[in-house]
Formats: C-alpha cells, sequence, structure tokens
C-alpha cells in the first residue's frame, strides 16, 4: 500500500526552536543587538547551503569575534534546537501505522538537521528530508516545492508553524494547514 506522504516542517513544529542560547553564547543580551549581517551569515548562506561548516565557524569568529574551540562554537549553535513540541513524539512515531509517511521539509542548517535527528526521538520514523541547505533554496521559494515534489508528490498534507509559509504552500495546489498542536494535527489527519 502506498502510503500518503505529509511534508512536516521541523522549527516549532516537531522540536522549539530557541535562537536567543546561540546568541546569548556568544554575548548578545538580545534579539535586537544581534548585527544583520550575522543572521544573513546563518539564516540564509548556512541555511542554503553556500558555504560548509568550516566556512560558518570561520564567518562567526570573524563576525563577532568569538573566542574558543569549533566544538564551543557549534555546541552554541546547536542549542537553538530546543525540546520536542508537546506530543509530537508521538504522533509521527504512530503516523506510519495510520497510512502516513512524513518527510522533513524545512529550512535548515546539516548542522541543526544532524541536532535534530539527535534529540527528537521520533526522527527514526522520519528517514527522509527536504531541506534548504540541500536544495539551495528556502521556503516560499518556488525551489523547494519542487525539491519536495520531484522526490515525493505533492503532500497529502503540509504542517508549518509560518502563515505566510501556509499560503504560499496553498498557492501550489498543496493542502498546507498551520500547526498549532500536535492535537489539532491528530484532528486534520483523522
Amino acid at each position: 500500500m502506498t502510503k500518503k506522504v505529509i511534508a512536516l516542517d521541523i522549527g516549532n513544529v516537531c522540536l522549539t526552536i530557541h535562537p536567543e542560547r546561540c546568541f546569548g553564547a556568544l554575548g548578545y543580551r538580545s534579539l535586537r543587538e544581534i548585527p544583520a549581517e550575522l543572521l544573513f551569515f546563518a539564516g540564509e548562506r548556512f541555511e542554503r547551503g553556500e558555504i560548509s561548516e568550516a566556512e560558518f565557524l570561520a564567518g562567526i569568529r570573524d563576525l563577532t569575534g568569538a573566542e574558543g574551540s569549533d566544538e564551543r562554537l557549534l555546541s552554541a549553535f546547536r542549542a537553538i534546537i530546543g525540546d520536542p513540541v508537546p506530543g509530537m513524539v508521538e504522533l509521527v512515531e504512530n503516523l506510519t501505522a495510520r497510512g502516513y509517511r512524513p518527510v522533513f521539509f524545512s529550512d535548515t542548517s546539516v548542522t541543526h538537521l544532524e541536532e535534530v535527528r539527535r534529540k527528537f526521538p521520533a526522527a527514526s520514523c522520519v528517514p527522509d528530508a527536504v531541506c534548504s541547505f540541500e536544495v539551495h533554496a528556502k521556503k516560499p521559494e518556488p525551489a523547494m516545492f519542487a525539491a519536495f515534489e520531484a522526490g515525493y508528490g505533492v503532500p497529502a498534507f503540509y504542517f508549518d508553524d509560518r502563515a505566510e509559509l501556509i499560503e504560499a504552500a496553498r498557492k501550489h495546489g498543496w493542502n498546507a494547514h498551520r500547526f498549532v498542536s500536535a492535537e489539532e494535527v491528530d484532528k486534520i489527519l483523522g
């Protein structure tokens, strides 16, 4: 039996996201203090796969004057990935039995995807992913939707916490729903 594919965002859907943890470790007291070029470097270049992890670390040092080992900086960067969103581990673990195939669909870096796989107990139930660092694009750019469809077809469902991404997915003909809670996803899936 062919399983129905679910496109599943990661951040604030499967796991909580806490950028303040990383930037706090770099000495910034609030997100408003973070230079735009640092946010662009981390959020755009690295998440788009335009630079390697080594280039990312070198750039962080150049932009912030941060000292310490690569592992210290990576630990700060990984700290952005928080705990599982309540109910999502159980929900994802049961999707296959319900006839679904979850596929991660996320703007993320290779480093963060590795952290997701380590911290999300149900990650083994989601072996496939379409990520910005591989596609060299970010949602809602058409290349992301095209890459997902090339690998998995139009998903039966797409869940994301960001309203603008839900709207963009609907324009692509996807059955997209804004993530509110695991309980709401469970109701939508029937």
